[in-house]
């Protein structure tokens, strides 16, 4: 019965004195999460922090972006190879921004997106269109 006793203590000890693995996120690659942003639009959605900043500045006036008229973004500012248009796009730890502007014209957008909580996601939209 001793034995008994002895064998259980010793596998709970055992048991007790290993190493708990917990599970650790990896923060997600911002050039993976802007292809995807591109050709899936309920992860775009998902990904957009409503009420987003920013406007669309147009002949017929301002308004801000909804939910419900959102349009989805196919367009990779680094996909443009069209001389016409400029592009930036400024890469930091927790924050992108993408620009394009239409020379000699009254276009241009700009774009923000931030890491939160080890995800990427559009936090600011600018179009302006006059």
């Amino acid at each position: 019965m001793n034995r008994i006793y002895l064998a259980l203590f010793v596998l709970l000890l055992a048991v007790g004195c290993t190493k708990k693995l917990g599970t650790t996120r990896v923060p997600e690659q911002f050039d993976e999460f802007y292809e995807r942003f591109h050709e899936d639009l309920a992860f775009q959605k998902s990904r957009v922090k409503f009420p987003l900043e920013g406007e669309y500045v147009g002949p017929e006036g301002a308004k801000d972006w909804k939910p419900e008229s959102w349009e989805m973004h196919r367009q990779k500012v680094t996909d443009i190879t069209d001389p016409n248009y400029d592009t930036e796009i400024i890469r930091r730890d927790q924050e992108v921004i993408d620009k394009v502007q239409l020379r000699d014209a009254g276009l241009s957008i700009e774009r923000k997106f931030q890491r939160l909580d080890g995800k990427w996601y559009l936090v600011y939209y600018k179009t302006v269109d006059l």
